[in-house]
């Protein structure tokens, strides 16, 4: 393992690789505690989801070494076909049959295989290859092209080039994974937006977006027919409530502009306003027509029982009312480790208690404290997941790192956000911790490949 005459080993994050196998182990024995059969208490055994999940991790840690002895030129050189395997994978297992009214897996004996996992870790590293190519290259071509006396239109075909790569990368398997369909997985992939963000390539479309889920979700509540205006009691819901919510935020932009902004700033500011108006009109239909056509019945319910348009009088948020309950009766310090009573094999209290609620048998045993604790690592791993990317020379392995940083952050924010009742239940899994063999080998690949790109950021410069 050596590049260069220097030993790479000496070069990898420890404390890294520390705080992963620290998540993976209390991921796995917090499984234990959820799956625990009395009749079969071996924690290796396959017949149980921990022991199978524990053989998924052996898996991805022999897959990882793999890794580590391999060149980071071999990445880079087979990003794009790693990419292009999972787009494959994407389109066929469209044609296998339906599990739970979704064609996402593969089905291996008891095993399945689901394809868009590996698709996070394909788009990363496709984007890395294509956005690894430095503005300093695309402006030498440039040059080089405008030396041979040709227009400027034609210098700029590298960037147009480039900008729809970027837009065919991530929208590709995004439609497949909507065929499928999987909103959840759908809606991660749209964490790729912070990654171009960071690159320069996404200007303020991040503002575009915040301001969008904004409208987006005071159109869902105000669209309802049945909506009345807090404090005045008036009935402003359907059609005249948006016009009249897009109204207002119109009206309130103009005043902050004419008061708090400098005259001679003024008149951009003022067509963008205009523009968004126009945008935000178009936006509030597509939203509309979205969510009353895509979306599925049960999906509905999901988002109107978070944004409080229904009182679930026949029980369509069971799911979330138990795994709040479950968390709250963890109190201030828990309950102990295999003492909860709620979230347990047994009990059977909480659904999908090892896959979607697997934080709910963590905050019952160890309460609030574990439960910030669990934040905590997690949010140190996010952020020196952050700090290995912007120390690197290497455009590709920056990029990667902001692909993984992303992808981690949508799926413990939306994972946490579901078992507390801030987010619908869209089928989003809590990484290292949920049970799923796809998900562990995708996101352990997904690590090791970052450390191994981090260990040679002092020999590779592009």
């Amino acid at each position: 393992m050596r590049k260069g005459g220097e030993t790479v080993v000496a070069d990898i994050d420890w404390t890294m690789v520390l705080i992963y196998v620290l998540l993976v182990s209390l991921g796995i024995l917090n499984l234990y505690s959820s799956a625990h059969d009395p009749e079969n208490t071996n924690l290796f055994s396959l017949k149980t989801e921990h022991g199978k999940q524990i053989m998924w991790f052996g898996i991805a840690v022999f897959a990882g070494l793999v890794i580590l002895l391999l060149e980071s030129s071999f990445i880079r050189t087979y990003a794009m076909t790693f990419y292009g395997i999972t787009i494959v994978l994407l389109v066929a297992v469209l044609f296998m049959p339906a599990v739970n009214g979704a064609r996402a897996w593969f089905g291996i004996g008891s095993f399945g295989i689901q394809p868009s996992e590996f698709a996070k870790v394909g788009v990363s590293l496709a984007l890395a290859s294509l956005l690894g190519q430095s503005k300093n290259q695309l402006l030498a071509r440039q040059k080089q092209r405008s030396n041979l006396g040709l227009s400027n239109l034609w210098g700029l075909i590298p960037f147009v080039q480039q900008n729809t790569g970027v837009v065919a990368i991530i929208l590709v398997p995004s439609v497949l994974i909507l065929l499928q369909p999987d909103a959840g997985t759908f809606i991660v992939f749209t964490s790729f937006i912070l990654v171009l963000y960071r690159e320069g390539y996404a200007g303020n479309i991040l503002l575009f977006i915040v301001i969008a889920v904004i409208v987006a979700v005071i159109t869902l509540i105000v669209a309802d027919d049945s909506f009345i205006l807090p404090l005045l009691k008036i009935k402003m819901g359907g059609k005249t409530g948006i016009v009249l919510t897009l109204a207002v935020i119109s009206i309130i932009l103009y005043l902050v502009i004419r008061y708090y902004v400098l005259p001679r700033n003024r008149r951009p500011l003022y067509r963008a306003l205009v523009g968004s108006l126009i945008v935000a009109i178009l936006f509030v239909n597509f939203i509309e027509w979205g969510y009353s056509t895509i979306l599925q019945p049960h999906q509905k319910e999901r988002i109107d029982l978070v944004l409080g348009k229904i009182d679930d009088p026949d029980g369509k948020g069971y799911n979330i009312n138990r795994a709040k309950a479950a968390i709250g009766s963890g109190g201030f310090a828990g309950k102990g480790y295999m003492e909860a009573t709620l979230a347990n094999a047994n009990q059977k209290h909480v659904p999908m208690q090892s896959t979607d609620f697997i934080f709910c048998t963590w905050a019952e045993e160890w309460g609030f404290l574990g439960s910030a604790f669990l934040v905590i690592l997690y949010t140190v791993f996010l952020i020196r997941i952050i700090v290995m990317a912007e120390r690197q020379r290497s455009a590709f392995t920056r990029v990667y790192g902001y692909c993984m940083a992303g992808i981690l952050f949508y799926h413990f924010m939306i994972n946490i956000g579901m078992d507390i009742g801030l987010a619908p239940v869209i089928g989003i899994p809590l990484p290292f911790y949920s049970y799923g063999g796809s998900g562990m080998i995708a996101y352990s690949l997904m690590f090791f490949i970052l450390i191994k790109l981090d260990s040679e950021r002092k020999t590779v410069l592009q």
